[in-house]
């Protein structure tokens, strides 16, 4: 038998095996579609067939680099993790019968190791770009075209924009003068600024086209000056102008929206100051950008200030010969954050935000093990009355959204903040004392950010089709040509209804953004974590504080993924002295 029928019935074997571990991990075979079970087979053959072949070519360089521990290591922890992300959470973890059960968790893990594994090796050994050099800076508008005709025409489907109720609390403002930064006011005033000029959401969601298309155009110009193929830098703006999410969130009139295109920014800066080793930083212009991208991550979202403050310690920390420039770009921002949040914020009478925001995890975990009549004192029990009735608690819970209970008029948010320290006394003793079930409560409400395969009693809230119907301001959704609307809405819908999972579900972008990252590092050494740490502090935020489930928190992770493809394959050249960057 020759090496290549040995390769051929090795792939269908590994196809097999793959085809029945992995469609039995995500859901029964029995419930799947013989397309989808077809399609899975023929890709894991073909993806069998792929390594065999590859690893036979390079067998040697191959066994060294699994039996690096850090990549071994990485690789077992990525599917373990992966693994659960995609599992029927619905299920027992081993379902019977019991060795078929075991056969599925043992076989998805191995399979998923194995892919891994060959992945990381095959993308780090590839080889796609040149070294750095020289190209129009005007390459930034040329690249932003695309994205810009491709997404201006789900406006024109969705015209003037789409706004939820939390877009018309901004809306309610710029009429009112009444600010609150409980959705941050800084968007707010940017929407005034605007409508100022035309009084539509339609120039707010064609800024949001504009800025965020120009951000993706520099982030292309920069792949291409770092020595990508221009090719291959087409074909990458090409998809990310056609790309359904990348058309329909901009359009939508959420501070989410801003917020993950100055994290998509962000990257590319830290890109810059990375792959020059801090020589981007001798420019004050660069460090006026960097101020300002920093600054609007701090006031766009409530959870950039921590981003923005975790990432400005470890610059000053990793990059200690630009020290002072550094420091002065901290000082910079921060002093301009505190004046706003301060003095202007007072000058406008700007209401504070709700701090009962901040504990959906512990309300939900209080919610679930008094449904599960978990282990409460007599205190406990009072207290949680006084916050909300006990029988409400139960009534109210839904495991992936806090607004039932925290929005019902019986909650009383004062109870807890008249002695916070007793609150999260209560809730350490209540979660030592119920941990199972404190866990069970934190892995639903975070299901949005960490599972790839939403949970068969869960939901996702994907993107806004719409204006809401029921506002003060006569807004409505009016297609300005009822062709495009129909055939856009109903490409969504499709997506939507066949390709929500992955498509859909944040945790996708962010095993994409860890590969490339990874093989980013295996190229250039640790420093090049930090490109990918901002987008990934905004997942880690959001895990311990998410309210619902909405993509939008983490439409970041698409915007980065895209660009991580591209920088994953670029070797810096930290020896070059003298280059001019942008």
């Amino acid at each position: 038998m020759n090496r290549t029928m040995i390769f051929l019935l090795s792939s269908l074997g590994f196809s097999l095996w793959s085809t029945v571990a992995l469609i039995s991990l995500y859901q029964s075979i029995s419930e799947t579609s013989p397309i989808i079970i077809t399609f899975t087979f023929v890709f894991f053959f073909v993806v069998g067939l792929f390594m065999l072949f590859s690893i036979n070519k390079n067998q040697a360089d191959f066994t060294r680099f699994i039996k690096r521990k850090s990549i071994s290591s990485f690789s077992a922890v990525f599917s373990f993790v992966l693994l659960i992300s995609l599992r029927d959470s619905s299920t027992p973890i081993i379902e019977p019968p019991f060795l078929f059960g075991l056969f599925t968790l043992a076989g998805s893990f191995l399979v998923l190791f194995l892919c891994v594994s060959w992945l990381i090796f095959f993308l780090s050994n590839m080889s796609a770009a040149g070294g750095e050099h020289e190209v129009s800076k005007w390459k930034v508008l040329v690249y932003a075209i695309p994205p810009i005709l491709g997404w201006l025409i789900y406006l024109i489907a969705y015209y003037p924009g789409t706004m939820t109720p939390d877009s018309l609390l901004h809306w309610e403002q710029i009429h009112t003068y009444d600010f609150s930064n409980w959705h941050p006011v800084v968007y707010t005033w940017y929407i005034m600024l605007l409508t100022s000029i035309w009084k539509t959401p339609a120039i707010v969601a064609l800024s949001q086209i504009v800025i965020l298309a120009l951000f993706g155009g520099y982030g292309a110009y920069r792949l291409e000056k770092s020595g990508l193929s221009t090719t291959w830098v087409w074909i990458g703006v090409l998809l990310f102008s056609a790309y359904p999410l990348n058309g329909i969130f901009p359009i939508a009139i959420w501070k989410d929206i801003f917020f993950s295109g100055f994290i998509f920014l962000f990257t590319i800066l830290i890109y810059n100051i990375v792959s020059t080793n801090g020589r981007w930083l001798h420019s004050p212009w660069h460090l006026m950008i960097l101020a300002i991208n920093a600054l609007a991550i701090a006031l766009m979202r409530s959870n950039g200030l921590p981003i923005f403050a975790v990432m400005a310690v470890l610059l000053l920390i990793v990059y200690r010969a630009y020290l002072l420039r550094l420091f002065v770009t901290v000082l910079f921002v921060v002093t301009c954050y505190f004046l706003i949040t301060g003095p202007l914020f007072n000058y406008m009478e700007v209401r504070g935000t709700d701090p009962n925001e901040a504990l959906s995890i512990p309300t939900q975990q209080f919610a679930h093990i008094i449904s599960e009549d978990g282990d409460l004192t007599q205190e406990q029990r009072a207290y949680l009355d006084d916050i909300f009735p006990l029988e409400l608690w139960e009534e109210n819970y839904d495991p992936y959204i806090t607004n039932p209970i925290k929005f019902s008029g019986k909650y009383d948010k004062d109870v807890i903040f008249d002695d916070f320290g007793y609150y999260l006394k209560t809730w350490a003793s209540v979660v030592s004392n119920n941990f199972g079930l404190a866990v069970e409560a934190y892995l639903d409400q975070t299901s949005i950010i960490w599972q790839i395969n939403q949970p068969e009693d869960g939901y996702t809230s994907t993107y806004a089709r719409n204006v809401y119907l029921y506002n003060d301001y006569d807004l409505k959704t009016d297609p300005l040509h009822s062709g495009v609307y129909k055939v856009v809405n109903s490409y969504l819908e499709k997506i939507k209804t066949y390709l929500l999972e992955p498509l859909l579900r944040p945790a996708f972008y962010t095993a994409i953004i860890l590969l490339a990252g990874t093989v980013l590092t295996i190229r250039n050494g640790a420093k090049a974590l930090l490109i990918i740490l901002p987008v990934l502090l905004n997942t880690g935020t959001m895990l311990l504080a998410t309210p619902a489930q909405d993509f939008r928190y983490q439409f970041a992770n698409v915007l980065v993924a895209f660009i991580m493809v591209g920088v994953m394959f670029i070797k810096f050249d930290s020896n070059k002295k003298k280059v001019q960057h942008e």
